[in-house]
Formats: C-alpha cells, structure tokens, sequence
C-alpha cells in the first residue's frame, strides 16, 4: 500500500481522532513530588522567581520545604499545536534537618531518673548490631511489620542480659553498633524505590531517631558501660541522580544516631555512662570491646566478585596492607547483605550481619533469596568472641 493511499489516510485521520493530544508532555505533568524530591510547573519563557508562592499553591508549607536553589532547574519547552508551552523541573527539600520531635524527646529524656547499673568485675562485651532497618520500605508488612520487629528486638535484648548473668557471664560492657542503611531513601538506589516507600526522608529518619531513643533509653541499664556507634550506608547517602553527591559522612545513618546521643546528653545524670562514637573521615569504625579489637563496616564499600564474605576478605586484606586501623581487628561485621555469614579465617573472623527490614521484592525479582530478619549480637571476653545469636 503507497503512501498516498487515499484508505490510509482516512484510517490515520481515525486514528488521531482517538489519541486526543495530551494537555501536558509525559513525565512533565505539572506538581510536586515531595518522596522524588522534584517539582513541575509551567511558565513563561524565564524560570520562575516566587517558588514560595508556588510550594504555597501546591500544599506544601515554604516554612517546611524549599525549591533548592543551588541544583539545576530543567527545561522544556512544547508545542501543544496553538502555542508554545514552557515547563521547568526543580529539586525540593525540607528547609532544615533538624526535626521538630527533637524537643519532645529531649523533654522525656530529662524525666529520667538516674538507675546505674551495677558494677562487674570481668570484663565482658555484648555486641548488639542494628543493620539495615531501611525504614519507610513497603515490602512485606512495610513500616508496621517493621515497627513490630523493632519492638520486639528492644524487649528481647534485656531477656539475653539477663541470661548470661544467669551463667555467672555478667556484661560489663554493651555496644550498639548501627552498621548503616537505617533508612530507605526515596530514590537513586534501585528501581522503582520512588514508588515503595511509606515515608518520605523526613519521616524515615523521625522513625528511626524514636526507636534509637527508646531502645538505647532502656538499654543503657543493662550494663555499666554503654558504647554507641555508627557507620554510613549506602541508602543514607544524600544523591543526586542516583550518585552521592556530598561527603561520604554527610549521611542520615549517622545523622540519627547522632540526634541520639545529643537528646541522652540533656541528662547526663543519667546517662553519664553511655558514650557516642561517630566516625568523622572514615566508612569504618574500629573499636576495643573488652580485649578483642572489632572493626565495623556496612559493606557497599567492597568490592570484586563472590560471596559477600568473599569480598569482605579481599577488602579486608586490603586495609590490613594499607596499615589501616581496620585491618587490625580480630573481628570485621559488616552489613548491606542483609544475611547473616560467618567466615572464620585463621585467627580472625568475619561475620555479615543479618537485616531487620522485611526483605525487597526488587532482589527477589532477580532471584535473590527472601531475608531471615533478625539482629546479630555476639559476646566479646578474652580476646576472642563467642555466643553468637540472632534476635
């Protein structure tokens, strides 16, 4: 059939009189996305000036969120076949990072009354490791299920306390250790992360900051000295098309645990004995429990091929080669996995740490296995480790 075929070009008259021309181009559709961070708007000829009074327009408060002035704004521009349309795409954030529950939680905190724990003669560490809650996920209960899990964790930790202090093994010292990707994100991860989450980043990390709270409120009378720490993850990193775009420390993993010690620093009477450590030009952190050196790390820093234990190893052995202070532990712990691994190597032991959120239906689609939620904790005394357990 020719191109000027008179049945064709009725049949393509037909065919435009049944795709209407859309009012907006796909994926330019007036609005804003506060998850994606992105903003829509049509115009003139020029960017707009008064981004306060469009926010203001499309319900959001400028008190709250900003158009962020120092990223690109895009441009488009359409012909909708009467006139020339202008469109401009721009990045939009909270106007701050401090959270507006940090007065609340500063004010429950003052209210407790100081219960030190009792001394111990031996020096014995319980390391308890928080990996991978990636609050906000949808996947497999989403935000509720993983609350629950939470919970669960902080009734359970008191329960192992109290059982070694049955075998005449009273903790002397706990560590609670975040090994990173605390939260979610909303986007540059995987694909459609945009599109499964409950909770924006604010909400995320209002989440997790509570739990942190909570949890370390109550844990730090388990013993006579508490040590806090944390690494970043990959998922609390600030992106920007899918890239971190800031410092490696300029993350929310850190951010809350951070919060954190600053809300237990307004009673110190109470919590004299618990200690914040926040690395500050490192990914990892190594510390000193009770005679065996452990270095911790959230993992999405290794690379190579293999098992995760396999790449751990390779990283590993490159840091003890750079004379780094990581390569100097006993014992690596590691995340971003999210399933527990145990590699024993001579003297030293690497082990890959199980995660609390609900597993991710994106890795499953491409076979990988459904995550065995828990949280490792291990025991620290005489230079070695023992009394592995999954809470």
């Amino acid at each position: 059939m020719s191109q000027t075929d008179p049945f064709l070009e009725v049949q393509q008259d037909l065919d435009e009189a049944r795709r209407p021309r859309p009012k907006h181009p796909t994926g330019w559709e007036p609005g804003v996305d506060t998850a994606a961070g992105t903003l829509v708007v049509e115009g003139g000829e020029t960017p707009p000036k008064d981004w306060a009074h469009i926010l203001w327009n499309l319900g959001l408060n400028p008190a709250d969120w900003q158009v962020d002035e120092t990223a690109p704004v895009q441009v488009r521009s359409w012909d909708s076949g009467e006139k020339r349309h202008f469109y401009y795409r721009a990045t939009v954030r909270p106007t701050s990072v401090h959270q507006p529950d940090l007065d609340e939680l500063i004010r429950d905190i003052r209210r407790r009354k100081p219960k030190p724990p009792n001394p111990v003669a031996d020096q014995r560490a319980l390391i308890v490791c928080l990996s991978d809650w990636q609050a906000g996920k949808t996947d497999h209960g989403g935000v509720e299920a993983l609350v629950e899990r939470l919970l669960d964790l902080h009734r359970r930790l008191p329960e192992r306390v109290r059982e070694l202090a049955k075998q005449g093994r009273p903790v002397s010292h706990l560590y609670v250790i975040g090994l990173g990707d605390m939260v979610e994100g909303c986007d540059g991860h995987y694909a459609q992360q945009t599109y499964s989450v409950q909770l924006d980043a604010r909400q995320q990390r209002k989440l997790v900051r509570r739990m942190l709270v909570k949890m370390l409120a109550d844990w730090s009378r388990l013993a006579p000295h508490v040590v806090v720490g944390a690494v970043p993850g990959n998922h609390g990193e600030n992106r920007r098309n899918g890239k971190s775009f800031t410092t490696f420390e300029d993350n929310g993993d850190l951010e809350v645990f951070e919060q954190a010690g600053e809300i237990l620093a307004a009673n110190p009477e109470a919590y004299a004995h618990v200690r914040f450590v926040i690395p500050d030009g490192d990914m990892t952190l190594t510390l000193d429990a009770c005679g065996t050196v452990v270095s911790f790390a959230h993992g999405h820093q290794f690379g190579g091929t293999g098992l995760p234990v396999s790449k751990a190893r390779s990283w590993w052995q490159g840091k003890m080669d750079a004379m780094h202070r990581a390569g100097d532990a006993t014992i690596l712990t590691f995340g971003h996995y999210h399933h527990l691994q145990v590699l024993q190597n001579g003297p030293r032991t690497i082990l890959g740490a199980p995660s609390l959120d609900g597993g991710s239906r994106w890795y499953e689609e491409q076979g990988g296995p459904t995550t065995a939620c828990g949280t490792l904790t291990f025991v620290c005394e005489g230079g070695g480790w023992r009394d592995l357990a999954i809470l």
